[in-house]
């Protein structure tokens, strides 16, 4: 596919070494849970999370890293940049129905769009954000009254693992609550991995966004496929099913790195 040209309108810092880029370009017609691949020529292309779509504008929070990254965060409103997407698996639900989201880390963008396009169909919802440290809370006051915020050393909220949280809300939810509740994950693997148990327990419904190492975006390469069905994440995902996360032998477990090398969690 080829990239075509989006403008860098705002860049606004959100948390320690993370900053919400946001782009002119009315093509894209994402959904909540999907991701663009974006380019700068020369240096490299990279899947990013769309934290919104409005029609007019999509946004993307990045998370500094390495050398494309790195890069990002040099641009000056102006700046071009390519983009090609929307692509893979989004997130779904039904009107009126009860949304618990939570996110660790950067995982909180998606979910914020889903949380946004959800409101819309007269769902009921609840945030619930995890970081190390109370600076890299993601959108922490994005959903005022609806979002319980939990750290690992106290910092702020709830002192402990999101997870841990998750279930303390899970746990008080009424058989009736419980039929028209699903939770949305989308962080580190090993609190999906978590969260994904949680939800199974209670036996509510989950959809996971699994990251993997995607060079394509379309299924082609095979990069991001997991072990041991071979779906690529690009398509089949990156949003599936808890019940179907849990089936995967490497979910929680370990993923790849772009050789293609075991990297255990």
């Amino acid at each position: 596919m080829k990239p075509r040209i989006a403008t860098l309108l705002n860049i606004k810092p959100e948390a320690d070494n993370v900053v919400s880029f946001m782009f002119r370009y009315s093509q894209l017609g994402s959904k909540p849970g999907q991701f663009v691949m974006l380019w700068l020529p020369g240096i490299d292309q990279k899947p990013f999370s769309i934290a919104a779509d409005n029609g007019k504008t999509f946004s993307v929070a990045v998370f500094k890293i390495k050398d494309f990254t790195e890069a990002l965060f040099k641009l000056k409103p102006g700046a071009n940049i390519g983009v090609t997407g929307p692509f893979g698996n989004p997130y779904t639900w039904k009107p009126r129905s009860h949304v618990i989201a939570v996110g660790g880390g950067y995982g909180s963008a998606p979910l914020a769009y889903l949380v946004n396009a959800a409101k819309v169909d007269h769902c009921t919802y609840e945030v619930l954000i995890g970081a190390r440290h109370k600076k890299l809370l993601l959108y922490p006051t994005r959903f005022p009254k609806h979002t319980y915020l939990a750290t690992d050393d106290g910092s702020a909220g709830y002192h402990g693992y999101v997870t841990a949280l998750l279930e303390q809300r899970v746990s008080v939810l009424s058989a009736a609550q419980r039929k028209k509740t699903v939770l949305y994950v989308c962080g580190p693997e090993l609190m999906e991995y978590a969260a994904a148990t949680v939800a199974k327990k209670y036996g509510l419904p989950s959809q996971i966004s699994i990251e993997r190492y995607i060079k394509c975006g379309f299924g082609i390469c095979g990069q991001c496929c997991v072990d041991d069905t071979g779906e690529p994440m690009c398509t089949v995902g990156p949003v599936i099913s808890g019940k179907h996360a849990l089936r995967l032998s490497e979910f929680g477990q370990y993923h790849r790195n772009k050789a293609g090398e075991m990297i255990e969690y």
